[in-house]
């Protein structure tokens, strides 16, 4: 049987998805929007959740950057006995504190609607 487009999909907790399950799912939502032809309702929806889903994302990869922070700060060793095992980034791990690389540096194909100035709320969303 085969799955149901990505329009047709939920997900109902973005939080139990691995890295590697919500990033694909992301992108599938991206294509169906790129793709467009959708009720402005359903393609409202579909929007939201690539939001959870790229919230999801994100939130895997900082606490992935803070446990290789600790692992060098630990010299590569395991952390200490007795260390917090909750790994919440704190604030110097944000990516909106991020060196990003000059514009004409970036490699990334992000979909039109990523731009800020369109998509499905339309602009200034």
């Amino acid at each position: 049987m085969t799955p149901p487009p990505p329009e047709e999909q939920t997900i109902a907790d973005p939080q139990s998805l691995s890295f590697e399950e919500a990033f694909t799912r992301l992108g599938e939502v991206a294509e169906t929007l790129e793709a467009g032809g959708l009720p402005l309702a359903q393609a409202a929806a579909l929007y939201a959740q690539g939001m959870g889903l790229a919230r999801r994302c994100s939130q895997l990869l900082e606490e992935t950057e803070l446990k290789i922070t600790q692992l060098r700060e630990n010299g590569g060793a395991a952390a200490p006995a007795g260390a917090p095992s909750d790994l919440t980034p704190g604030p110097g791990l944000a990516w909106e504190n991020m060196e990003m690389p000059p514009e004409d540096e970036q490699d990334w194909d992000l979909p039109p609607w990523a731009d800020g100035d369109s998509g499905p709320a339309g602009p200034g969303r």
